[in-house]
């Protein structure tokens, strides 16, 4: 048995851990728990935190719906002395990753209507946006108010009891991990914080000189209704999308941007402006006890398993590259006494395909100490020399072009864009087309698996179509259907996602790459070696300088016994801020 715990708290259009982060969150002065909500075990309580008797979870179970939220106020409260600095407890867990992993919903409103079949509706939160306690007094709501708070601990109470068994221990721990990794964060180089700043601004400045219906208004700058209006004027169509990774951007200010350069100006300002706010952000949630921001990750923040951003700054979506002369990922550095590490898995969704797919030839050339791309090439492309990255540096962008591209059903359409992005190659549709055929008809047991995979999908019509990991948990896709195409839901209740055999070969392999992952941050740990945060296929390790990076490559390439015989490895650079 558990106890659910839940804390209300104040928050307001501008004020709010999405925007803030917790720990600048709860340090404001605008900071307010001002309800908590305590159920299960004999416990039954709803009222001002002051007013519960802590004591009465000491050495409990407790569960809270977001628990790096709630259990971080618990700290902070006890940190103030309005909880009892004695009160211990065994472990706490979070019903909003529980959730996950089962496929439903992370909020709690849909999680309970997923898995308990019950209506928890948030209209009241929303109602207390900007409100205090004494709001909900002075208008007659404090009693509803109370039910509303005990009614969403009843809710994660109940979805903790009748589901937590199916929720595996080292999957709990890996979501422990998650929580505790964000709580320490990240220590910030604050003076390049700043210069950065300094930079970008001027950046801005200049761009905005050349941005005719600029006016000093920054909505204005951004605006796509007063950029489409001189786009008219020059007699230029605008782009579709003015996001700084649209390929159809980058070629409309390719061809445009010699002639109006108020094209790349405007272009200029929200990248630049995009990296300022994200600076801002470091600035805003450095502590200054230890120069350090807190950060969140979602665990099992998609289908696949495999962690995502969160809380207004994403720490695994990071620009690789200096832009304007600023580089961001240099802001992060280790702390006084230690380095990084920073160690991925070489190649791990290809090298999971070649396993899943019983390519022994592959496996044993990659055992070989044959280079994956150029293994690929001699197989199947017809390669008989030497080295083929230093021969042939053209060949082996095309081999790995087709490797990381092609394995998943990808069209010569997309292969176009693909082989530019990923290697720099420049192919017509008519090469694509070739490069596709030939790509499949030499990787027979991919295809395979595409066409099993879809067959098996199909025949679920109706139905949940489950896909049993080497690991042991699965992914489920619910309410097959066929209607307007072949369609299911990877969350439960959620949209609706085209499916096929190429897709589900994907998400097969991302999700046995990310287990493989999960295993080796558990080892790591397990080893007492810190994990300042991880993206995806790497992990970015916080140790004392003497430490040998090879030993944490050895240990995240260990085999799980699950994937007997697939050839793991690992790359790891030493560094003094997080730049690879």
């Amino acid at each position: 048995m558990a106890v659910a715990v839940d804390f209300e708290t104040f928050y307001s259009s501008d004020y709010s851990v999405s925007d803030m982060g917790i720990w600048r969150y709860v340090t404001d002065t605008r900071f307010d728990a001002y309800l908590v909500a305590v159920f299960g075990e004999g416990i039954e309580f709803v009222g001002h935190p002051k007013d519960f008797d802590w004591r009465r979870l000491h050495g409990k179970e407790l569960v809270s719906h977001n628990a790096s939220f709630d259990a971080f106020i618990f700290v902070h409260l006890t940190r103030i002395g309005v909880i009892p600095p004695d009160v211990g407890f065994r472990h706490w867990h979070c019903t909003a990753n529980l959730s996950c992993y089962l496929g439903a919903p992370r909020a709690l409103a849909h999680a309970a209507a997923q898995l308990l079949g019950m209506d928890v509706s948030k209209d009241l939160r929303k109602w207390m946006r900007g409100k205090q306690w004494a709001d909900a007094v002075a208008e007659g709501r404090e009693s509803e108010l109370r039910q509303y708070a005990l009614r969403d601990a009843r809710a994660c109470h109940d979805i903790w009891e009748r589901n937590h068994a199916r929720w595996p221990l080292h999957e709990r721990e890996l979501a422990r991990l998650t929580m505790v990794f964000g709580w320490k964060g990240v220590r910030i180089d604050t003076k390049r914080v700043e210069e950065g700043i300094v930079a970008l601004n001027r950046v801005m400045f200049e761009a905005v000189a050349q941005i005719p219906w600029a006016g000093g208004d920054d909505v204005a700058i951004l605006s796509p209704k007063l950029l489409g209006e001189e786009c008219r004027k020059a007699g230029i169509e605008p782009p579709s999308s003015l996001a700084e990774d649209s390929p159809e951007c980058e070629e409309w200010e390719n061809r445009h941007g010699s002639q109006y350069p108020w094209v790349s100006a405007m272009r200029t300002y929200r990248k630049a402006n995009a990296l300022l706010e994200k600076l801002k952000t470091m600035r805003s949630r450095t502590r200054p006890t230890d120069r350090c921001m807190g950060y969140e990750l979602k665990y099992f923040g998609s289908h696949t398993g495999r962690w995502s951003g969160s809380s207004g700054f994403n720490i695994q979506n990071l620009p690789r590259e200096e832009m304007f002369g600023v580089d961001l990922r240099a802001c992060i550095v280790p702390r006084p006494g230690c380095k990084f590490v920073i160690c991925d898995l070489s190649q791990i969704e290809p090298r999971i395909l070649a396993w899943l797919c019983d390519d022994a030839t592959l496996l044993d050339q990659i055992s070989a100490g044959i280079p994956l791309y150029e293994a690929h090439a001699r197989n199947t492309m017809g390669w008989k020399g030497g080295n083929l990255k230093k021969e042939n540096p053209g060949l082996y962008a095309l081999a790995k072009a087709r490797v990381l591209g092609l394995g998943y059903g990808c069209g010569p359409d997309k292969f176009v864009v693909v082989a530019k992005n990923m290697g720099g190659i420049d192919l017509s549709l008519q090469e694509a087309k070739a490069t596709v055929t030939a790509f499949r008809q030499s990787n027979r047991k991919i295809v395979a698996l595409w066409n099993r995979l879809d067959a098996d999908f199909k025949r679920s019509n109706g139905s949940t179509f489950e896909i049993e990991l080497p690991s042991g948990r699965a992914l489920s896709y619910f309410n097959v259907s066929s209607t307007g195409g072949w369609t299911a839901q990877t969350e439960r209740g959620g949209r609706r996602v085209r499916i096929y055999g190429g897709k589900l070969t994907e998400n097969l392999v991302q999700a046995v790459a990310r287990d493989v992952f999960a295993e080796g941050l558990l080892r790591l740990a397990d080893a007492g070696i810190d994990v300042a945060f991880h993206i995806h296929d790497e992990a970015v390790c916080e140790v004392p300088v003497d430490t040998d990076p090879s030993e944490i490559g050895r240990i995240l390439t260990i085999n799980p016994d699950w994937l007997p015989g697939c050839p793991l490895a690992a790359e790891s650079v030493e560094s003094g801020v997080y730049k690879k």
